[in-house]
């Protein structure tokens, strides 16, 4: 995959951001975690790495890094936007399930799934593989 989704500098820094982000989230016990937009594509240089992860229990509050919780927005200033902290400093942007709605009448799973035009398409399931 790696080969696959790294072939240029930005794609390349937005890989270490989402192994940062999924690292964090499998110590904190999350294995349900999905990625999907521009960078499950072919376009050389995406925007970043758009995502949800699936709450496994209550408890995962109390267990995962406070900073990839945090939804505070921050402006950016020569985007002249505002963005969560981890999209600040590594190009991705997790959503929690169920605990985020992507709007009020749909889920990320079902956002997810679809294109800007309603058509379906597919999202990458992030799995953790052990070592041979």
């Amino acid at each position: 995959m790696e080969r696959r989704l790294t072939f240029t500098p930005r794609r390349r820094w937005l890989l270490e951001g989402l192994r940062a982000a999924v690292e964090a989230f499998w110590a904190a016990g999350i294995e349900e975690i999905y990625i999907d937009g521009s960078f499950c594509t072919e376009k050389p240089d995406p925007g970043d790495v758009d995502g949800y992860w699936v709450e496994p229990d209550d408890g995962v509050y109390d267990r995962i890094d406070p900073y990839w919780i945090d939804f505070e927005l921050i402006l950016v200033p020569h985007l002249r936007k505002w963005k969560a902290r981890m999209w600040v400093d590594h190009g991705v942007e997790f959503f929690i399930h169920p605990a985020m709605q992507a709007s009020p009448e749909m889920g990320f799973p079902e956002f997810f799934r679809q294109d800007r035009d309603g058509q379906p398409r597919g999202v990458i399931q992030v799995v953790k593989v052990s070592p041979k």
